[in-house]
């Protein structure tokens, strides 16, 4: 017997306060992809623009939220089930959504949306909205770095912390994070394969170039600069790296963020995501 445990493991009951920790544990993750998430001005808008769609009448409040966490409460020890960032498509993940929804048509028109207070989240969502709006004059008139933005922002995060989301509406907010990151990540490689590989830079010395200044064509003149072997060489792929540093620019001027910004944000996420699992 001893064999066999030792072979195959053992289980252990959870107690009450195992199941606590893990609650907690899941409820700080869910609350750090919150924060992070609100961080990125779209996001919010994207959520308000779907309660919109409730208030028109196009979808249900249910299929927004599942509800909201009490700030006051010692414990809320029930988070919201969700997938976190499924790597699945979203059409993928649409297609999961609507064949629940067939199952499931007869009973939700009824009982979905009667455990949430309309008026409730007609106040939550206004807040939310209030708020975000602060933010972005704050964003507009002083910059992400100023200390009344980071307030905002701050701020913004406390109130979308209150909301719990159903798992289609969190997963596509932390997909287009990711999908953002993608994109980030598929210029940089290929601007370090233009320049190391191709070019010959020491890989050390455009690490340090370029961290930092992925926007800048400051570091890409300073490499030239250095009359080394491989300056020479950059110099013929001179205007395919402007090409993949404009993109940069681009998603910048999309997210309202620095691509610093985004890689933070999408650090602090994803550490988020491995504690909800």
């Amino acid at each position: 017997v001893r064999m066999y445990m030792r072979e195959m493991g053992t289980v252990e009951l959870l107690t009450r306060e195992g199941e606590i920790d893990i609650a907690k544990r899941i409820e700080d993750g869910i609350n750090q992809v919150q924060c992070s998430v609100a961080e990125y001005p779209e996001a919010i808008t994207y959520l308000l623009d779907q309660y919109d769609r409730v208030e028109a009448g196009e979808v249900r409040l249910s299929d927004l939220i599942t509800g909201f966490v009490d700030p006051n409460a010692e414990e809320d020890l029930a988070p919201t089930a969700t997938n976190i960032g499924s790597e699945l498509p979203a059409e993928e993940l649409n297609k999961d959504d609507d064949d629940e929804d067939e199952e499931e048509e007869d009973d939700s028109d009824s009982d979905d949306d009667n455990s949430i207070d309309p008026e409730l989240a007609r106040q939550k969502f206004e807040a939310l909205r209030v708020q975000h709006e602060k933010a972005r004059q704050q964003i507009k008139i002083h910059g992400r770095d100023h200390p009344n933005t980071n307030a905002e922002i701050q701020q913004l995060s406390e109130v979308f912390k209150e909301f719990r989301l159903v798992p289609k509406q969190f997963d596509h907010l932390v997909n287009n994070m990711r999908e953002m990151m993608d994109r980030v990540r598929q210029q940089e490689r290929y601007i370090m394969k233009l320049c190391v590989e191709q070019s010959k830079m020491p890989k050390k010395n455009f690490i340090t170039l370029f961290t930092g200044n992925e926007t800048s064509d400051s570091w890409f003149t300073a490499a030239v600069a250095m009359n080394k072997p491989w300056s020479e060489k950059l110099q013929d792929v001179a205007e395919e790296v402007e090409r993949s540093l404009q993109r940069l620019r681009q998603i910048e001027e999309e997210t309202g963020l620095t691509i610093e910004e985004v890689k933070d944000i999408i650090r602090r996420m994803s550490i988020g995501v491995a504690k909800a699992r």
